[in-house]
């Protein structure tokens, strides 16, 4: 038996009829067992199930602005530039630091120059208390020829000389000591400050971020949320793009793994009940050349959204995740995809449309048409569609059916349907 499909609909309903009796029209459909599939259509979106990111570098000063950007969908290769950022707080704090640096080495030039100069300076003042001392002592030889106040004023000089000596020696070394401590401090100051402006100038190297594979780039979407201003209330976030400013370090671009991709899929609350795990879907995409695929639901995400095109709509959306069987390399992210998915199926069997089947006296029936007459007859059904429920028991299968209600003058007994038979013996009113 061929699977019943939409297009078998078309077909059976060119076996309906029109009964004129009395005037009046009945649509009838001839019965006979097919496949029965129950199916409902989706729309979705093709995704990777694994994303490798690409995140902006840490930054210790100010925020960062997207300059350039990679279009989505993208092929890139090793080593192509993907991403440019702007980081102007980090950009006047490296040009401060820069300043900074330029300053100490400056100051450190001007410190030594001083220092050598003092030492210098100190150096020559202890050679020459050094010869004034050696004057002295010249003197002191003719001590035993001069009076005794010319001895003592000799010896006073001699001591003198000797103090001054030592003061300037003490003095010289005071002055190094002082100095190096200078000079240390100040190159102590320089290779922090070079510190800083090696890590701004590698942070600001970063800013243009390199493709480290070859492959197809995505880009991405941060979280948005409202901010209030002083010009007025505004929305930052959402998807990237040249001018977005980013926080918290949000990726920028995703590189797709193409060897498993699956289906994020929309479905209303009404057809989302019906969905299960497991169940088979087929896969068309038309963008990709229509191509067909298969694949399975994965799961069911709870958290319902209500329909946007109506900002009063009472209808949620849910959304369904479908892995796909096999990835063609037509299948890229993004592009849309229609999802046929197969809520139950039933090979050769009977079913009816839905419309046709009747309540009466707590029991469900059909119409079967004898002749020009419909009898009531009580069936019994099982999994029931959109359109078409399958019957169980009461019916054989070759029966013509009232789709819509028929009068009461139409309608010739109730049916008596006997024990394990499908007979249906009828009686006249």
């Amino acid at each position: 038996m061929k699977a019943f499909s939409y297009f078998s609909i078309l077909l059976m309903s060119l076996l309906f009829s029109c009964n004129g009796n009395n005037s009046r029209s009945i649509i009838t459909f001839k019965l006979s067992k097919s496949d029965y599939i129950e199916k409902i259509y989706v729309s979705g979106t093709v995704q990777a199930v694994i994303n490798i990111p690409v995140t902006p570098p840490p930054l210790m000063y100010g925020q960062m602005t997207i300059l350039r950007l990679a279009e989505d969908g993208a092929f890139v290769k090793k080593g192509d530039t993907i991403c440019v950022l702007s980081a102007q707080g980090l950009e006047s704090m490296y040009e401060q630091t820069r300043n900074s640096l330029d300053s100490l080495e400056a100051a450190l030039k001007k410190t030594e120059a001083n220092n050598k100069l003092n030492i210098a300076l100190l150096e020559a003042q202890l050679a020459t208390n050094e010869a004034q001392l050696k004057i002295s002592s010249i003197d002191s030889l003719h001590m035993k020829y001069s009076s005794d106040l010319q001895s003592k004023l000799i010896d006073l000089e001699i001591k003198k000389a000797l103090i001054e000596k030592e003061k300037t020696r003490k003095k010289l070394v005071a002055n190094k000591l002082i100095g190096e401590n200078e000079i240390k401090q100040i190159h102590s100051r320089i290779i922090q400050e070079k510190s800083k402006v090696q890590s701004m100038a590698d942070q600001i190297n970063s800013l243009t971020i390199i493709a480290q594979r070859d492959g197809i780039v995505m880009r991405t979407e941060s979280p948005s949320f409202s901010i209030m201003g002083p010009t007025g209330n505004g929305t930052i976030g959402g998807p990237m793009k040249e001018g977005s400013v980013l926080f918290m370090n949000n990726p920028v671009l995703q590189f797709p793994d193409l060897s498993k991709m699956q289906i994020s899929a929309e479905v209303a609350e009404a057809d989302f009940k019906k969905a299960e795990k497991d169940q088979h879907v087929i896969i068309t995409v038309d963008a990709a050349e229509k191509l067909t695929t298969t694949g399975r639901i994965n799961r069911k995400n709870l958290i319902g959204r209500n329909a946007q095109r109506y900002s009063e709509s009472k209808v949620k959306f849910y959304e369904l995740i479908i892995d796909v069987d096999s990835c063609h390399e037509k299948l890229k992210p993004g592009l849309s995809a229609t999802c046929e998915i197969i809520i139950s199926e039933v090979k050769d069997t009977l079913f009816v449309p839905t419309l046709s089947i009747f309540e009466s006296d707590s029991s469900k029936v059909v119409y079967v048409r004898i002749r020009e007459s419909f009898i009531p007859v009580k069936v019994q059904t099982g999994i029931s569609g959109n359109s078409y429920t399958i019957i169980s028991g009461g019916l054989t299968g070759n029966e013509i059916i009232a789709v819509s209600e028929p009068p009461n003058s139409l309608i010739i007994s109730e049916p008596v349907l006997k024990e394990g038979s499908d007979t249906i013996k009828t009686g006249k009113n």
